[in-house]
């Protein structure tokens, strides 16, 4: 338990961090559908009993990244405890009502969203038995963190929570997985995305300026090489995703078939680098700017992606989450300096530079 007691605020953040074992792609599956599930009813808490604890206008967000499993729910301060319960009893016993098991699957107008997971998805059979099996092999006593963020006392979750101790006593984790995962198929997709990827062992700064000279908006890398002189009209982008060994960036193009060709992904890796050495003191001074508005104004837009968080803005659990993330992957929060530390030209073009020529090349 890790609390954040504040002296405002309306609500309380409550975010548990499940870190995860490794997965194959078909139990990733199994567990996407538990975490679509999981909150509808536990034995000790209903539907309504369980909306009625939340602060109003706000959801329980459960996300599945590469290495962790998100819960979060959001509380009036006087609900703490009740809130700390329900978290509780969705961690040790969701019920998976059979009828109410409904399976999700990726819209196919958003197959962007392939290209910012750092995991596959191979589907699978599922029914109660299999939701419970998956959740209780992820749901770990000693890979859970959770943090409190609000106005409440410090010191009061910690206690609340400990309150919970004889409950978990009785919990027995699994410590195997039923079930064999199927082979994963590539699947391009339509359009077919391209993915350069460079492995980061810890998220730095450097990294995010590269990113943003690559894909801040018009007249960056990206803008000028794709949509100016290749004519693509798709999305193009450059973000930063974690891994279950630290962090991946990413250069993600949507394009069309003309790409898959190798020709196409040479000549393509050219044109980068040759805008990589047109960068000037005025693209770097842009994307400061660009930095600055991120990381002091909370405005949307910062090349990182973690799940479906928010990771600018002012909500409590985005901010609890996001704090709490960095924090276990060796990252300085967003409220440190160091993000806005200057950076030379002569440093983000070799940083650059290693990034595109030092990527793997694959296709979504």
């Amino acid at each position: 338990m890790i609390e954040f007691p504040t002296t405002e605020g309306e609500v309380v953040a409550i975010e548990a961090l499940i870190r995860l074992p490794k997965l194959e792609p078909g139990h990733r599956f199994r567990l996407e559908q538990a975490a679509y599930n999981a909150v509808k009813m536990t034995p000790q808490y209903g539907k309504r009993d369980i909306s009625r604890i939340l602060a109003p206008g706000y959801r329980f967000r459960i996300d599945q990244l590469a290495d962790t499993l998100r819960i979060g729910l959001t509380v009036e301060p006087k609900d703490l405890g009740s809130g700390l319960s329900v978290l509780s009893s969705v961690l040790t016993e969701p019920t998976f009502l059979p009828d109410a098991i409904k399976v999700e699957s990726m819209p196919a107008i958003s197959p962007w969203l392939k290209a910012i997971r750092s995991f596959d998805l191979v589907p699978m059979e599922v029914d109660q038995g299999l939701l419970q099996d998956i959740w209780k092999y992820v749901i770990r006593p000693e890979a859970i963190t959770v943090g409190v963020r609000g106005p409440i006392p410090a010191g009061r979750a910690t206690q609340l929570w400990h309150e919970r101790e004889r409950f978990w006593q009785e919990y027995l984790p699994n410590k195997t997985v039923s079930g064999r995962s199927p082979k994963l198929r590539l699947d391009i997709g339509n359009p077919p995305i391209l993915l350069f990827s460079s492995q980061v062992s810890v998220l730095e700064p450097l990294d995010i300026m590269a990113a943003t000279l690559l894909s801040g908006g018009k007249d960056t890398i990206l803008w000028k090489v794709c949509r100016e002189s290749l004519t693509m009209s798709y999305q193009q982008d450059a973000f930063l995703i974690p891994t279950s060994s630290g962090w991946e960036f990413k250069i993600a193009i949507a394009t069309d078939k003309r790409i898959l060709e190798e020709d196409a992904v040479n000549q393509l890796k050219s044109k980068l680098l040759t805008s990589v050495d047109q960068l000037s003191e005025a693209d770097l001074s842009h994307a400061k700017g660009l930095l600055t508005g991120f990381f002091e104004l909370g405005q949307p837009g910062i090349p990182i992606r973690i799940g479906n968080t928010q990771l600018t803005g002012g909500d409590a659990n985005e901010m609890l989450f996001r704090d709490l993330y960095l924090a276990a992957k060796s990252s300085p929060p967003f409220s440190s300096s160091s993000w806005l530390a200057g950076s030379s030209l002569a440093d983000a073009k070799k940083r650059l530079r290693s990034i595109i020529e030092n990527s793997s090349v694959s296709f979504r």
